[in-house]
């Protein structure tokens, strides 16, 4: 079981202004957001983001000029639906299982923004709230058997998945799509290694703690060519709303139909499934973006992403691992936006708001891309 994200080794030229409604120092350059057509992908020389942002490997083909420009308006439209969210009363809380590799809950972007078992107390060794596991203050570590949800640079994947849902706004760095008053992050770790390696087993046994302590989505970024029925039931039983991501491709990094060669869980034909695949900044799917008609429900902005990483950094990573959190993060804001909405609701109305995209035609099942102004009721 692999991870489903990729990096790049160019750094990203973004508009000299604002693009979001938040102060955020970073707030320009996250395109899914609100995408310009300013943003364009530089060869790392000419880079004019600061440095500390890092440059990794992996890159989509440079025009002969250098350059991959950005189209405008291809984003997830979510200035609409923040002005909708924070006009709405009486929200709700929300919790997201983000079951992934461990998270950097020290993060200042992240901090405030992590699930709390308040029925347990932190490092007395004692299980308080007698649920089978001991100081699961944060989450629980299924990888390591043990409370400790974050253990070190390993955990850069979950750690952006994150800042992508729920990152501060506080003025630094990036902003998340959910607000962190009203949507809280559940840190599950199951994947390890620089490689985000892990068992279906422990895949289950996180489902299984996310639906026994009040998770109502969650995000899986990761998948398998193994079909488990352990897992297919898990998922079906839970009474969660899923966010998976449809995978990179294959070795060369080709997308490819997982109508034809499955990929689980995102092949599971479920109704308690959103899946997603990776567009770009351009209008195009990514070309090491999966795909199915059958199998997958839409696309949204998975390449180029900017988020937060551990050791209080930041980092572009591109992959559908990037694409399901905008998914998820706009999951949570509809159903913590009304309190009326069932999770059902939830996914009918980010499918059926799903706006066209020429490029997704004959790819996914909605032909479109994630449009979060749209689906806000």
């Amino acid at each position: 079981m692999m991870a489903g994200s990729a990096a790049l080794p160019a750094y990203a030229a973004g508009p000299s202004r604002e693009s979001v409604p938040y102060a955020d120092s970073y707030a320009s350059y996250q395109w899914a957001f609100l995408n310009t057509g300013e943003l364009r992908l530089v060869p790392s020389h000419t880079a004019v983001v600061d440095a500390a942002i890092g440059a990794i490997t992996g890159s989509p083909a440079l025009s002969a000029d250098g350059t991959v420009r950005s189209l405008e308006g291809i984003d997830m439209n979510i200035v609409p639906a923040w002005k909708k969210y924070d006009a709405k009363s009486g929200k709700r809380q929300v919790i997201v299982a983000l079951i992934d590799t461990g998270v950097d809950i020290t993060h200042p972007e992240l901090s405030g923004s992590i699930w709390t078992n308040t029925g347990e107390i932190p490092g007395d060794g004692i299980d308080n709230d007698g649920n089978g596991y001991i100081d699961d203050v944060y989450g629980w570590n299924f990888y390591d058997n043990n409370a400790q949800v974050f253990t070190g640079a390993d955990d850069n994947h979950g750690t952006h998945s994150a800042g992508t849902i729920a990152a501060a706004r506080n003025g630094v760095g990036t902003v998340g799509i959910c607000d962190p008053a009203y949507v809280k992050i559940m840190v599950i770790k199951t994947l390890g290694t620089s490689s985000g390696v892990g068992t279906v087993s422990n895949v289950v046994k996180a489902i299984r703690y996310a639906q026994a302590n009040g998770a109502s989505i969650c995000n899986l970024s990761f998948g398998t060519m193994k079909y488990s029925e352990e897992l297919y039931q898990a998922i079906k039983d839970s009474g969660m709303l899923f966010i998976v991501a449809a995978g990179n491709g294959d070795a060369s990094g080709n997308g490819y139909s997982i109508d034809e060669q499955p990929m689980y869980p995102a092949s599971f034909e479920l109704d308690n499934i959103i899946s997603v695949a990776n567009l770009r900044f351009d209008g195009q799917l990514d070309r090491a973006s999966n795909y199915g008609v059958r199998s997958v429900d839409l696309a949204a902005p998975g390449n180029y992403i900017l988020s937060t990483i551990t050791g209080n950094d930041y980092a572009y990573m591109s992959g559908t691992s990037m694409a399901a959190p905008m998914v998820t993060g706009t999951a949570a804001m509809l159903y913590s936006c009304d309190a009326s909405l069932s999770l059902m609701d939830v996914r009918n109305r980010i499918l059926q708001s799903a706006r066209p995209i020429e490029s997704l035609s004959g790819k996914v099942a909605t032909g479109g891309m994630l449009d979060a102004g749209a689906a806000m009721p």
